[in-house]
C-alpha cells in the first residue's frame, strides 16, 4: 500500500524541484533545531526562533551553539541565510514554522509533557497567518490529530527525526527515510522541501502515513534500538561475570548477517535525550495492551547502572577518576549521560572521586558537593588510581592499564 501511495505522489502528482517556503521558522534552536534549519540554509532564508538570548545572540554573530564539527562548518558557510530572535510575533504570512522543543517524559503523569509545544502551536494559530507547522519533537501517539482538531483551520504535520548527538547535522542530510504525515498537499510539500535539501536522497524512501503511523515509527524505532543496546549490555555483564572475552563472543554473534554488527559496542547503559524518555513513552503507549518486552528493556537498562557500579566498587580502589560526563564521544549532552548515572550510584561510597570535564555543565546534575572537577587532563590522569570511562579516547589511551572501560570496539 506504501508503495502504491509513493508511486502516487511521485509520479501522478509530482514532487516540486523549487523551494516551496520563502521563509522558514525553526522554532527551538537545539540539536533538532540547528540541523535541520543549517541544512534548510543552503536553499532557503531560515530564522531561528528560541527563548535563550545567549543561543540567538551566537547565532546572530555567526556562531555555533552546538560544539559539533560539520555542523559549524555548515553554518558558517550557509550562515548568509541565517537569523535568529526570541520573538514568533514576526513570523510572516504563509511561512513554514518547524518546531523542535523539548518533550521530556514526566514521571509524574507516565507521559512526554508536551505542554511548550502545545503553547507554542496556539500562539502561531492565533497569528492566523497560514502559517505551515510540522512538528519533529517526539510526541506520544495521536498528539498531532489532536492538536488539528484542537486548532481547527490549521496545517499541523509530523515529521519524526532520527539524529544522532554528535553527528547530528550529517544523519540531518543523509536521512534513510523522509516520513511526513497525514497524506496531504502540504505533506508533499514538506516532503520536497527536505528531500531537495539532503544529499543523494532516493525519493522513493519518502513515506506518506497518517499522523498516528508517523509517532509510532519513531518510538518503536527508538525502542528497538534501545533494545539491542541493552541486549548486547546483558551479554556483556555475563561475560565479564564468566571471564569470557567479550568481544570474542559479541563478534561472533554479530557476524550473523541476520543480525548485523550495528549497536554492537557495550556501553555503561543507554542514555542521552532519547532512549529513555522514548522507551517509556513506548511502554505507555501500551496501555490496555498486554506487553512485557519493552517493561523488560527499561528494567534492563536500569540492572547495568547497578552491575556496572558494582564492579567498579568491587576493585577496591579508593581514588576514582570520572573520565569525560558527556553522553558519548562528539555530545555536548552531559544532562542525560548513563555515567552520570553510574556516578550517582556510588558517590556516596568511602571513595575519592574527580571528574575530568572540559565542558561547561550544572554541577547540580551530580547530586553531591563531595566531588572535585577539573579540566587539567594531566592532574586528573595522575591523581586517579581507576580512571572510570564509558568511552575511550586517543588522551587516555596511554593510561589504560588503570582505566575501567566496557568500550570494547572503541566506536560510539
Amino acid at each position: 500500500m506504501i508503495r502504491i501511495l509513493i508511486y502516487f505522489v511521485m509520479n501522478v502528482i509530482g514532487y516540486n524541484s523549487t523551494v516551496p517556503y520563502k521563509n522558514i521558522y525553526i522554532i527551538g534552536a537545539g540539536y533538532v533545531g540547528l540541523a535541520n534549519g543549517v541544512m534548510l540554509a543552503k536553499r532557503s532564508k531560515i530564522t531561528f526562533i528560541d527563548i535563550d538570548s545567549e543561543k540567538i545572540e551566537k547565532i546572530n554573530n555567526g556562531i555555533c551553539p552546538i560544539e559539533e564539527p560539520e555542523l559549524q562548518a555548515a553554518f558558517k558557510k550557509y550562515s548568509v541565510n541565517i537569523d535568529a530572535e526570541t520573538s514568533m510575533s514576526s513570523i510572516k504570512k504563509s511561512s513554514l514554522a518547524i518546531l523542535c522543543l523539548p518533550t521530556n517524559y514526566d514521571e509524574r503523569l507516565n507521559h512526554f509533557d508536551t505542554t511548550i509545544l502545545e503553547s507554542v502551536i496556539e500562539k502561531i494559530h492565533l497569528l492566523g497567518k497560514k502559517i505551515n507547522i510540522v512538528i519533529k519533537s517526539t510526541v506520544p501517539i495521536g498528539f498531532t490529530k489532536k492538536m488539528a482538531q484542537r486548532f481547527k483551520g490549521s496545517s499541523i504535520l509530523f515529521s519524526p527525526e532520527f539524529l544522532r548527538e554528535g553527528r547530528s547535522f550529517l544523519d540531518a542530510v543523509n536521512p534513510e527515510r523522509i516520513i511526513i504525515s497525514p497524506v496531504s498537499e502540504d505533506a508533499k510539500r514538506v516532503a520536497s522541501l527536505f528531500s531537495n535539501s539532503a544529499k543523494h536522497f532516493h525519493k522513493e524512501n519518502i513515506l506518506l502515513m497518517e499522523s498516528c503511523e508517523a509517532e509510532s515509527v519513531k518510538l518503536f524505532a527508538n525502542t528497538y534500538l534501545a533494545m539491542r543496546i541493552a541486549f548486547i549490555n546483558e551479554i556483556d555483564s555475563f561475560c565479564e561475570e564468566k571471564e569470557l572475552n567479550a568481544k570474542n563472543v559479541i563478534s561472533g554473534i554479530c557476524k550473523d548477517t541476520r543480525i548485523g554488527e550495528g549497536y554492537n559496542n557495550p556501553s555503561f547503559g543507554y542514555g542521552g535525550y532519547c532512549f529513555p524518555k522514548d522507551t517509556r513513552q513506548a511502554k505507555q503507549s501500551f496501555k490496555n495492551i498486554s506487553e512485557s518486552l519493552i517493561s523488560s528493556i527499561i528494567e534492563s537498562n536500569e540492572i547495568r547502572f547497578s552491575f556496572i557500579s558494582k564492579k567498579i566498587l568491587e576493585k577496591g580502589i579508593k581514588k576514582i577518576g570520572f573520565y569525560r560526563l558527556n553522553m558519548k564521544s562528539g555530545s555536548d549532552n552531559i544532562r542525560s549521560s548513563s555515567i552520570i548515572r553510574v556516578l550517582n550510584l556510588i558517590k556516596n561510597e568511602d571513595i575519592e572521586i574527580s571528574i575530568y570535564e572540559p565542558l561547561k555543565f550544572d554541577s547540580n546534575l551530580l547530586e553531591s558537593d563531595n566531588i572535585s572537577i577539573t579540566n587539567d587532563l594531566n592532574s586528573f590522569l595522575e591523581s586517579s588510581d581507576l580512571i572510570v570511562a564509558n568511552r575511550i579516547s586517543k588522551e587516555i589511551e596511554h593510561k589504560i592499564d588503570k582505566v575501567y572501560t566496557r568500550d570494547i570496539f572503541f566506536e560510539n
